[in-house]
C-alpha cells in the first residue's frame, strides 16, 4: 500500500540572504571579501559588479546579501536601491523598462541597481539595460549583476556595455567541494530549525543533487513531509518519498 497518494507541499517563508548566513569557501572567498570591502561603506562613484558561475554557485545569495546591505545604507540617505529579476516564460524584464521611464518613488535618488540572471536579457531589454547603465553612471551609482555566463558571452551585441562592465569588478564563482556542501546543507537545515544527520546529508549529495539551490529545495520538501507525516527526516523516509515521486 502506498504511504500517500499525493503530498501537497506548502511554500515556506523564503530565507533571508545575508553575508552573515553565507558559508564562505574557496570558490567564492575572493569575491565576498572584495565585495564587502568595496561596498561596505559605499562611496560614489562606485564600480559595477558582475558575478558569474554555474547554477548553484551562490550568485543569487551574494547579490541579495549585497542588496540587503545597500538598502539599509540607502534608507538613511533618502535613496533607493532598484532590484530587477526576470519574469515569465520566455523571461522578460519589465522592471528594467520601467526603470528607464520612471524616476524612483518619493523623489529618492537611485543608490544602486541589482539585476539577477542578466544572461537572459535579450532584444529590447538589452537596450534598456544600456540606458539604465548610462543613468547610473551619471550619478556614480553601481550596477550589480548576476549571470550564468561569462561577460564575453553576454551582451555580445553591445561591446560598449561589455567594456563598461569589464572596467568594474568581475568575479567567477566556483561551486563548493563536497565537504563544504555538507556544511552548507547542515546550515540550511539548522536555519529551518530542522535536524538532519550526516547520513541524510551524504545521501542527498551523493544520490539527489550536488547543486546547492536544488538541495535547498529538496530540504524544504523534506521539512514539509516530515511535519505532515510526523516522522523524522531519515534515509528510509527519503526513499519512501522518492517512490512516491515527491522528491
Amino acid at each position: 500500500m502506498r504511504l500517500m497518494s499525493q503530498l501537497v507541499l506548502p511554500l515556506s517563508t523564503p530565507p533571508r540572504f545575508t553575508f552573515e548566513n553565507l558559508v564562505v569557501h574557496d570558490g567564492i572567498q575572493e569575491a565576498v571579501l572584495t565585495i564587502r570591502s568595496v561596498y561596505g561603506s559605499l562611496q560614489r562613484p562606485a564600480p559595477s559588479l558582475y558575478l558569474y558561475g554555474t547554477h548553484g554557485t551562490g550568485k543569487t545569495h551574494i547579490l541579495k546579501a549585497l542588496t540587503d546591505l545597500l538598502i539599509r545604507e540607502a534608507r538613511g540617505l533618502h535613496c533607493t536601491v532598484l532590484t530587477i529579476e526576470p519574469v515569465g516564460l520566455p523571461p522578460s524584464f519589465p522592471d528594467l523598462r520601467r526603470s528607464i521611464a520612471e524616476d524612483p518613488p518619493d523623489g529618492r535618488s537611485l543608490f544602486a541597481a541589482a539585476i539577477d540572471d542578466v544572461h537572459l536579457i535579450q532584444g529590447e531589454d538589452a537596450g534598456h539595460l544600456w540606458n539604465l547603465s548610462n543613468k547610473l553612471t551619471r550619478t556614480g551609482a553601481p550596477l550589480l549583476m548576476g549571470s550564468r555566463t561569462p561577460l564575453e558571452e553576454t551582451f555580445t551585441d553591445n561591446p560598449h556595455l561589455q567594456s563598461r562592465i569589464k572596467s568594474g569588478l568581475v568575479f567567477r564563482l566556483e561551486p563548493p567541494e563536497d565537504a563544504i556542501r555538507m556544511v552548507i546543507v547542515d546550515k540550511l537545515a539548522r536555519d529551518r530549525n530542522v535536524r538532519v544527520s550526516r547520513e541524510v546529508i551524504h545521501y542527498l549529495i551523493s544520490r539527489k543533487s550536488r547543486n546547492i539551490k536544488e538541495l535547498d529545495g529538496i530540504l524544504d520538501a523534506l521539512d514539509h513531509a516530515s511535519l505532515k507525516l510526523k516522522r523524522r527526516i531519515t534515509v528510509p523516509l527519503i526513499k519512501v518519498l522518492e517512490d512516491e515521486g515527491t522528491i
